[in-house]
């Protein structure tokens, strides 16, 4: 008995580091969110009033709160479809390579992954200059008339920053995906070869039921990160130009945290739940076994 406390104190020690990062960058951030999205909050005063749902009522009637919803809308569904479409391809068009090919493309469609969304947006920024870009630049070289306005332009900002979240997040869902094709089992497709079935019959009857769980993750991760996105668009747009790429989280940093913090927290909580609510959604109606 001793012994099985002392191994139970042992394995506790153990994940305590890990715990006590939890709570104090978490849980306890988390909290203070709640709080304060029902509290009038003073930071400099350091004086705390409760005032119900009068934020949330507030931030409701804001003009700028509803106009970057329908912004964030628009980014979530032009980006997923794309991004899902795109990781299915290339993953697997890679896993149909052998030896030295596979492991090339593997490696070399990984690198954009590894760089963070704020260097991708410096970059891309100044790659898509109107006047001064290597963009721009090409296509002048090969004859294509114009500049294009790329993150300048109202119409253009919002697609060329998918661009971006594409081009970084790509990689991300493509190893996913391409390792749940390489765990299909070889002989589904040595059948499907006998039986005469095309490429097309096969990716949608064997290969695309069997990577449903890998789909699930994909798609989950990808909606989350679509409707937070910041990082990109706040270093190559900032929200501009004349508010065309201000999502929710460019308005929760840039104009609700600087003038009112009870506010912001109140459209944090709101995030979170409309993230919880599609996640749940999706696992609830999209997830099955998968049996070979």
């Amino acid at each position: 008995m001793k012994a099985n406390n002392k191994l139970k104190l042992t394995g506790f020690m153990f994940i305590f580091p890990s715990l006590i990062f939890f709570l104090v960058f978490f849980f306890y951030p988390l909290l203070l969110c709640f709080v304060n999205s029902v509290s009038k909050t003073n930071l400099l005063l350091g004086t705390r009033e409760f005032v119900g749902a009068k934020n949330f009522v507030n931030l409701f009637q804001r003009d700028a709160f509803k106009s970057s919803v329908i912004i964030t809308l628009r980014f979530v569904a032009m980006s997923l479809p794309v991004i899902m479409v795109f990781d299915l391809f290339f993953a697997n068009a890679i896993s149909r390579l052998n030896g030295r090919a596979n492991r090339f493309f593997t490696t070399v469609s990984f690198l954009p992954f590894m760089v963070s969304m704020v260097c991708a947006g410096i970059v891309w920024d100044w790659l898509l200059d109107p006047n001064l870009g290597l963009v721009n630049s090409f296509l002048h070289f090969i004859g294509v008339g114009g500049k294009p306005l790329w993150l300048r332009g109202p119409k253009s900002a919002l697609p060329s920053t998918l661009f971006i979240t594409i081009w970084v997040r790509a990689p991300f869902g493509i190893m996913i995906l391409l390792g749940g094709m390489q765990n299909v089992p070889k002989e589904l497709y040595e059948v499907a070869d006998l039986d005469g079935v095309g490429p097309f019959r096969r990716f949608f009857s064997i290969t695309l039921p069997l990577i449903n769980s890998q789909l699930l993750l994909v798609f989950t991760l990808e909606t989350i990160f679509a409707f937070r996105a910041f990082d990109q668009i706040y270093t190559s747009t900032g929200g501009g130009p004349g508010g065309a790429t201000r999502t929710l989280m460019i308005y929760l940093i840039k104009d609700l945290f600087v003038n009112n913090y009870g506010i912001a927290s109140a459209l944090t909580v709101l995030m979170l739940l409309v993230m919880f609510i599609v996640s749940f959604i999706q696992q609830m109606t999209v997830r099955r076994k998968v049996e070979y």
